[in-house]
Order: C-alpha cells, then sequence, then structure tokens
C-alpha cells in the first residue's frame, strides 16, 4: 500500500510538472474542445433556430459532449503514452524499474480522471458562458452522478487497453485513435432510447452509452439515478464497466508477455 501511495504521489508530482512546463498545450487543448462545441452549437442553432425544441436538446447535448471528452482522453491515453515513451527510448526502462507496468497504468488513469475533472469544469464553465444553460443537479445527486461518470470511465479506460495492448505490438496506430474519436462522438450523440430495443440492447453493450443515458436522467430530465426504475441500467453499466476492465487487463497483459518474448519493447 505505501509503495502504491508513493507511485499515485510520483504520478501526480509528474503531471503537475508536465502542466507547468508546457501551459500552452492544456491551453490549445481547452480552446480546441471548446472550439468544437462551439462550432455543432452555432452549427445547430443556425439548422433549427432557437425553437422550444432546440432548448429542451441543449442540456443533452452538452451532457454528451462532456462525456465524449471523457471517452477520447480515457481510450487515447494509454496508446499515446506508449508511442512518446518508445519514440523517446525510455520505454524498455520504465518496464524494468515498473514490473508490474498494468499497475503504474491503472495509477496513471486514476490521475489522469483527476486531471480531466479540471478540464471538464474550465470547459463547463466556457460552455455555461456561452449557451447560458445549467445543467439540473443539487447535492443529493451529485454522489449518483459522480458514480456514474466513475463507473462509465472505467469501462473506457478498459476499453482503452485493448489498444494499449495494441500498441506495445505495433507501437503507432495513432489512426486507429482517430477514427475511434469519431466513432465516440458518434456513439455519443445517438438517440438510443428512441430505437428498438434489439438496437438499445447491442448500444448498451459498448462502453459510454448506459452512461450517458443515466447522466441525462440526472442532469437534464431531473430524475434521481436510484429510482427504482433506473437500478437495472445501473447494474447494466456496473457490469459493463467491469467487463471490460477485467477482459481489457488480460488483453493487455498478453500483448505485454507477446511483447516481451519478441523483445519489441527496445524497438520503435
Amino acid at each position: 500500500m505505501t509503495q502504491l501511495l508513493r507511485l499515485l504521489q510520483a504520478e501526480f508530482i509528474r503531471t503537475l510538472i508536465l502542466r507547468w512546463r508546457y501551459p500552452l498545450e492544456l491551453l490549445t487543448g481547452l480552446t480546441v474542445m471548446y472550439l468544437i462545441f462551439l462550432g455543432l452549437f452555432l452549427g445547430a442553432r443556425s439548422l433549427v433556430g432557437e425553437t422550444r425544441g432546440f432548448e429542451l436538446s441543449l442540456s443533452g447535448f452538452i451532457v454528451s459532449y462532456l462525456m465524449w471528452f471523457f471517452a477520447i482522453s480515457a481510450i487515447s491515453r494509454l496508446t499515446y503514452s506508449i508511442e512518446v515513451e518508445s519514440s523517446q527510448g525510455v520505454l524498455e526502462q520504465i518496464f524494468l524499474n515498473y514490473p508490474r507496468y498494468l499497475l503504474l497504468q491503472y495509477v496513471r488513469g486514476f490521475v489522469d480522471f483527476i486531471e480531466g475533472l479540471v478540464f471538464i469544469a474550465a470547459l463547463l464553465g466556457l460552455i455555461i458562458l456561452t449557451t447560458h444553460r445549467m445543467l439540473t443537479m443539487d447535492w443529493a445527486s451529485a454522489g449518483p452522478v459522480a458514480m456514474v461518470v466513475i463507473l462509465t470511465v472505467v469501462g473506457l479506460q478498459g476499453f482503452g487497453f485493448f489498444f494499449g495492448g495494441l500498441a506495445l505490438l505495433f507501437k503507432r496506430i495513432g489512426q486507429v485513435g482517430g477514427v475511434l474519436q469519431f466513432g465516440f462522438f458518434l456513439l455519443a450523440y445517438l438517440p438510443v432510447e428512441r430505437m428498438s430495443v434489439v438496437g438499445q440492447q447491442l448500444l448498451y453493450c459498448l462502453p459510454l452509452t448506459q452512461g450517458i443515458r443515466l447522466l441525462k436522467i440526472a442532469l437534464v430530465d431531473g430524475r434521481p439515478i436510484f429510482a427504482s426504475a433506473n437500478l437495472g441500467m445501473l447494474a447494466g453499466l456496473a457490469a459493463n464497466s467491469a467487463c471490460y476492465i477485467l477482459l481489457g487487463s488480460a488483453f493487455f497483459l498478453l500483448c505485454e508477455k507477446k511483447a516481451k518474448i519478441d523483445g519489441r519493447l527496445g524497438q520503435y
């Protein structure tokens, strides 16, 4: 436990140092995400006008966009980290210093999630100033909302481990990440509740879908997540995330073993 806490502290310090040394990268990322939202928001408003339907769907639009950020961050983080460390020639040294590399990635995922919350808070502030729309949340719903966000991100992190494992073997898979970002953008905005039962069940097997639906119930509709009608979906989200993190971790370990056998950790 002491070693884990020291590792967590080291990763927090590492992240703070990187953000302090390269503040422009963080500001650029925030600006790009805001400009993408601004383009989508103005484009949608110009198409449908400031109708009541647009106003009613705006909160759901914001929730989907914020969760899309968590999706692209969680999925691309590990792949990007492996590509950078491999190109710098330090990946093999990290494996030598951290025999349980998967544990290191769990810690980095947690640190990345905390950093993402700060980023989301800043982005949400800009969005609120632009749209003049507040999300519906009180102290009673804050805990359930946080739980849903955490469960969703855990599933997304697990999904990212599949591609992190591929990055260990093939090193450069950046184009795959671009396709996934576009795919999850479409997934975030699909009207799942209007689809057939079969379509809903298929989409609920993917990470992100159930999490966004539950967050919309709380933040858009103003209904409690722990209502009896939503407990089944909440249990499904927990099971879905557990499956993704377990299967993704197992796949990553298999790819790690294969990379060590083939001597690919020191190659780029």
